[in-house]
């Protein structure tokens, strides 16, 4: 496991009558696609997001790389609800101004990061009608179909900042607005941007940016955990208890003198599948039948407890020294019914952020 967008004239009476009707039923046509089909329930949000100021320019960190995160919850969970939705109606996530993927980069769960305007720097948004806490998922820009008649909504909205390139233009401080929409509705309410389909909107200010050459490095930075070979008996034995075959993962964070006494989160960002329901919970990578079935990884923090991925305010350095540890285990994990035997693989890494 690894730790890390010519007109025909008519000339028959009863042809031009025959245009004038058509005329009239296209007319109510084109009314009835502004109509809603969907039911709407809640009510439309609208909230305010600033983002940190403190950003790591540091061109020896590659392209991907978080620079910076945040999350909003508040009255995100009121938001607006669909359901009984036609079969033609879509979903929309929009930004204003609009929005270009950064090309070659992905972010968070391998999805596009998209220019904020400030050359080296993307950002990401989660998506306000699927995911949750355990697992956002950022929102990808443009219109897709309306899946099973209806869209469900969020306890929360995440944007996180990327490093797109080098070097990043640190003569822009910001602040950069943009306006986040997501809607649903026919195709004619979303392109007329009617307030009607409006869900939650989510107004962006990126900075104004504080930009800082060095951080924190974590040792050791890229590293391959390997657990001994368990039975399939043994792990069904244990349960949910951790097994004889665990493996204890210790990081040593160390830190410039210009960042001592100050407050830096930390925070477990899965590059692989983690589970939506349970803390903690890496899924397996390696298909069957190669891959093991039901089976994954439980990592663990020092006092034991399953460690709380994309959770930003649970673990911080409140005032940071030179050298403090993460200390961790990581422990094989029986994720469903009829565990089968194989390989398992899974990936995660380790994120400390200056607040």
């Amino acid at each position: 496991m690894e730790v890390f967008c010519k007109r025909q004239r008519c000339a028959f009476k009863q042809g031009k009558f025959g245009m004038k009707r058509f005329a009239i039923l296209l007319g109510l046509l084109f009314s009835f696609q502004v109509t809603a089909n969907c039911t709407y329930g809640g009510s439309i949000q609208t909230i305010n997001f600033p983002m940190p100021s403190k950003i790591l320019a540091d061109d020896s960190i590659p392209a991907g790389t978080v620079l910076a995160v945040q999350t909003y919850g508040g009255n995100v969970s009121g938001m607006r609800t669909t359901s009984n939705c036609a079969a033609t109606d879509v979903y929309a996530v929009e930004a204003s101004p609009s929005v270009s993927p950064a090309p070659g980069v992905t972010g968070i769960q391998g999805k596009p990061v998209y220019e904020t305007g400030i050359k080296g720097i993307g950002f990401q948004i989660s998506d306000a009608t699927t995911g949750n806490n355990y697992r956002p998922v950022p929102a990808e820009f443009g219109t897709v179909p309306i899946i099973n008649g209806g869209t469900s909504k969020t306890e929360q909205i995440t944007v996180w900042l990327i490093k797109t390139k080098d070097p990043i233009d640190t003569s822009i401080a910001g602040p950069i607005l943009i306006d986040v929409t997501y809607r649903a509705g026919t195709p004619k309410q979303i392109q007329t941007k009617t307030r009607d389909a409006l869900l939650l909107q989510v107004y962006l200010k990126l900075g104004a940016f504080n930009y800082r050459q060095t951080s924190c490095n974590i040792s050791p930075g890229k590293s391959v955990i390997n657990l001994p070979k368990i039975e399939l008996s043994e792990l069904i034995k244990a349960g949910k208890a951790m097994t004889a075959k665990k493996q204890a993962i210790n990081l040593s964070i160390n830190c410039p003198a210009t960042s001592s006494g100050a407050k830096h989160i930390y925070w477990f960002n899965p590059i692989t599948m983690s589970s939506s329901t349970t803390n903690g919970v890496l899924l397996n990578s390696v298909s069957p039948p190669i891959g093991a079935e039901n089976v994954g990884f439980m990592i663990r923090d020092k006092d034991s407890n399953p460690i709380k991925f994309y959770n930003y305010k649970a673990y911080s350095f409140v005032s940071t020294a030179t050298t403090q540890s993460i200390n961790l285990t990581a422990d094989y994990y029986i994720t469903g019914s009829s565990p089968k035997p194989g390989k398992v693989n899974a990936i995660f890494e380790v994120i400390v952020q200056e607040e």
